[in-house]
């Protein structure tokens, strides 16, 4: 058996342990969200709002059986089809580096898919 050598911090690092803490000892947290972060919580919300409005496409599907008809199933595929294109912009937007417009994006489609759920959906 042989035995490996530790390895070895870089010169700047002398003592890990002390590398995160502020002069009080306690850890240092950055709290701020960066443009990007608020690009990447858009684009994830967009993609939820997808998977929420064809999830309920399924569940109208089980629950009217064979009464289930393209009429109904067109209201939630005209809001999968508005969140689907807003997504489809935040992430063209976040792919050129606009991630305030991304994040934009996503915040103007949400009151949008709601407005289109109460006026044309119904509550």
């Amino acid at each position: 058996m042989t035995r490996q050598q530790p390895q070895q911090l870089h010169p700047e690092q002398d003592c890990e342990c002390d590398s995160d803490l502020s002069p009080g000892g306690a850890p240092r947290y950055n709290l701020s969200v960066t443009k990007e972060r608020w690009a990447q919580i858009g684009i994830t919300t967009e993609f939820l709002i997808v998977i929420r409005t064809l999830g309920e496409f399924f569940r109208l599907r089980h629950v009217y059986g064979t009464n289930f008809s393209t009429a109904v199933a067109g209201l939630y595929v005209g809001g999968a089809l508005i969140a689907a294109c807003s997504c489809w912009a935040g992430v063209t937007f976040y792919f050129f580096r606009r991630y305030m417009l991304s994040a934009s994006v996503t915040l103007a489609s949400v009151p949008v898919l709601l407005v289109y759920k109460i006026a044309v959906i119904g509550s």
